[in-house]
């Protein structure tokens, strides 16, 4: 009976009648929502975001995580708990849980002895799985290539445990809300002797969906979400990222292959990526579909976390926010799910096509090389052969069915194979090429103006093969006075580049006191190699060099040059966007240059060579010395004037010019004398110059011999005589008194 006294029936009739007259809709309405995966139900409750959030908020994770932590015991070089140490890993490194939650010789808990107290054995491995070895970088902000390597190896672990446990279970957890410990981008790797609960769940009903519809549960799922679109977060060629129907987590997403694919990769026999596996592997798994979970454990945004409490643990899943919501939302939560599915699809078929013309396949000179037949199913055994000759290199019986294996394969190893199936047919063609891994390129930026940036790179060795480079760039959050990040958007960015396929890109709408990562990663069939370049606008800000540089003679001074020069057209002509010039000049026919620093945009050379033809150059820097100085502009020439001062100026106001008759004289380009150097030594000197020089001296020498000549006069008259030891009087004698006279005293007269 119900709280009302009213009977369960006419309760349930009763609210079936006020149903009827409102209309029903999924964001005002609660309902329930039917998982077909795990076979179970989910209560949606839209109209609970209405109220007001008094619970817990989550700080927000904005600390600074250092590239290398020689502490942490996932970065390359340190020591782990149990006293291993990690190699100085570049790529990805995988080593075995030193704290397992699964062990390999567990013993068996024997025979139950009642129903409800059932025990079995539990048996595994855990292993962990380093995707970079900077400890800043996360699966978002890796290159794709970089997040194709860490897939490579999802697939060869996957493999590898899948031959000896019936599941292989690949997660992150990741950040400190999820509990993760570890900043290091990593992930887990547990086999397990059991099937888990989940999986099981999703394992049946896809097999009972099979078997009642004819075809997988996710596949006619997928194609219905691409027909409604309701819930799609990204689509592309081969992949969709959508809020499922019956999501539980408001942010929960589900990465779906577009075509019917069981395990990541399918590249060998061995059933790879959370399939069962081991002794399941004989069975028929058509019902089963590769899919990816991802469960941010949020509820409204990044700080307010979700709970699986109460109600969750006690009866069923409850989510407030619809799918269809949140689909809209959570376009950057699933950056990481189309960025892992991109780096998926290459790997996804057995013979790889993603460079190059078809039938083409690229290798390492010195390794071992797999060639795979392009015309034939997986496995099927075929026979190969050089094109044009008739010897066998490998027949049909060989049991690497589809497959040729080269052993260190070399230059004489490249060319055309062909593969022919059991009945003789051509099976395919395929070209070997052989060349290197790329290597990290060299990367320099630059910027021009106060506003965009550019950079350039080359390949710091030739590989041989054909190469692309991929090119991003992300802001670096800086820390504010309070330790706080300010900045709302960091990137990654792609870097365009300009024009396409050219080894460079631009970076518009930069701001100047912000500090930038990019990341060029050079891509060839053999893998990738990233280079990251760390700069701040200030510090690479180098200015176009001036433009227009015009040097002109100043009639009747032989010794003088007039250079101008205008700002370069990059440049934002702005008051508070300033420039500052040094000015470079010298006789074309001597390697010294002389410089000065003009205080405008025109400079008067008041010490050039008379009669000869001059070489002028000017570069240009910020005022405030950020950057550096640019490159020096292409050099003008002009030669002194050798004509007399004009008497009068013309008519205007305007100073005289030289006429326009001797263009060899003022062009900014005239015709080059020879450069051959001058064995004489460059002098600067004026002849009028040279004889006020000699005039001041010879004056400076004549009051320099007349002051002399009078204090020699002096001393000779007032030097004591030697002989009697009485002073003579000297020529100064007359004009003091004798009663003044130092030394002597007052004598009476009689």
């Amino acid at each position: 009976m119900s709280r009302s006294g009213v009977g369960p029936e006419q309760h349930r009739q009763g609210s079936e009648a006020d149903a009827t007259a409102t209309p029903f809709q999924a964001r005002e309405h609660q309902h329930i929502r039917y998982n077909p995966l795990q076979d179970e139900w989910v209560l949606v409750s839209a109209h609970r975001m209405k109220r007001p959030w008094q619970g817990q908020v989550e700080p927000s994770l904005l600390k600074t995580v250092p590239r290398h932590d020689p502490n942490n015991p996932l970065c390359p070089g340190a020591t782990r708990a149990n006293g291993e140490v990690n190699p100085h890993y570049e790529s990805t490194f995988l080593f075995d849980n030193d704290f397992p939650a699964l062990q390999p010789d567990a013993p068996n808990p024997g025979p139950s002895d009642h129903p409800l107290f059932q025990a079995e054995a539990a048996r595994g491995v855990c292993k962990v799985l380093c995707f970079h070895p900077w400890s800043d970088v996360t699966l978002p902000l890796m290159s794709v290539p970089e997040i194709r390597a860490v897939v490579d190896m999802w697939a060869s672990v996957t493999e590898e445990l899948g031959a000896q446990y019936p599941w292989v279970q690949i997660f992150e957890n990741k950040g400190a809300m999820m509990g993760c410990s570890n900043p290091h981008p990593h992930c887990q790797v547990w086999a397990s002797s059991f099937l888990p609960n989940i999986a099981q769940h999703e394992e049946q009903s896809q097999r009972a969906y099979q078997s009642q519809h004819g075809e997988p549960l996710l596949m006619e799922y997928g194609r219905q979400e691409l027909l409604r679109k309701e819930r799609l977060v990204l689509t592309s060629e081969h992949w969709l990222v959508l809020v499922p129907f019956w999501a539980v987590w408001p942010f929960q997403t589900l990465l779906l292959p577009r075509r019917h694919v069981r395990r990541l990769p399918e590249l060998t026999p061995a059933e790879r990526d959370g399939a069962p596996m081991g002794s399941e592997a004989e069975a028929n798994w058509d019902h089963w579909q590769l899919h990816a979970h991802y469960y941010p454990p949020l509820l409204r945004s990044s700080t307010v976390r979700k709970f699986m409490v109460g109600y969750e643990m006690l009866a069923q899943a409850q989510r407030d926010l619809t799918p269809e919501q949140m689909s809209s939302s959570c376009t950057g939560l699933s950056r990481v799910l189309v960025a892992v599915a991109t780096a998926v699809v290459s790997a996804a078929s057995s013979c790889p096509q993603a460079w190059g013309p078809p039938g083409v396949q690229y290798g390492q000179s010195g390794r071992s090389m797999t060639l795979c037949c392009p015309g034939v199913t997986a496995g099927a055994p075929v026979s190969w052969s050089r094109d044009g000759e008739t010897r066998l290199l490998q027949g049909p019986d060989s049991g690497l069915g589809h497959e040729l294996v080269l052993a260190l394969a070399d230059s004489t190893d490249e060319g055309t194979y062909v593969c022919r199936t059991l009945d003789g047919a051509l099976g395919g063609m395929v070209t070997l090429q052989l060349g290197y891994p790329p290597s990290r390129p060299v990367v320099s930026c630059r910027a021009a103006d106060y506003e965009n940036f550019s950079c350039t790179w080359s390949p710091s060795q030739v590989s041989g093969l054909p190469t692309r480079y991929l090119t991003s760039y992300r802001k670096k959050t800086v820390p504010g006075a309070d330790g706080q990040r300010v900045s709302p958007s960091t990137g990654p960015w792609p870097c365009p580049q300009d024009p396409p396929g050219a080894t460079r890109c631009v970076v518009h709408g930069a701001e100047f006191w912000s500090q930038y990562r990019i990341n060029v990663t050079e891509v060839n069939p053999l893998g990738a190699s990233t280079r990251l370049l760390d700069v701040s606008l200030q510090s690479i800000l180098r200015p176009d060099p001036p433009q227009g540089l015009r040097v002109e003679s100043v009639p009747g001074y032989p010794r003088r040059l007039r250079a101008s020069w205008m700002y370069p057209a990059s440049w934002p002509r702005q008051p508070h966007f300033l420039l500052k010039f040094r000015l470079q000049y010298r006789p074309v026919q001597h390697p010294a240059w002389s410089m000065v620093e003009p205080a405008g945009l025109e400079e008067v050379i008041t010490d050039a060579v008379a009669g000869l033809p001059h070489a002028v150059r000017v570069s240009a820097r910020d005022f405030l010395d950020a950057g550096t100085w640019s490159a020096w502009s292409p050099e003008a020439w002009g030669t002194p004037s050798t004509g007399p001062l004009p008497k009068e100026i013309p008519a205007g106001g305007k100073p005289y010019t030289q006429p326009k008759e001797n263009p060899q004289m003022d062009s900014p380009a005239p015709p080059r004398p020879s450069l051959l150097p001058d064995p004489r030594p460059l002098d600067h000197r004026d002849p009028l110059e040279q004889m006020a020089v000699l005039a001041s001296l010879g004056i400076f020498s004549c009051l320099g011999l007349a002051a002399g000549a009078l204090a020699l006069g002096l001393w000779l008259r007032l030097k004591p005589d030697g002989k009697d030891g009485h002073q003579k009087p000297g020529f100064l004698a007359p004009m003091i008194p004798v009663d003044k006279l130092p030394g002597e005293t007052k004598k009476s007269v009689c």
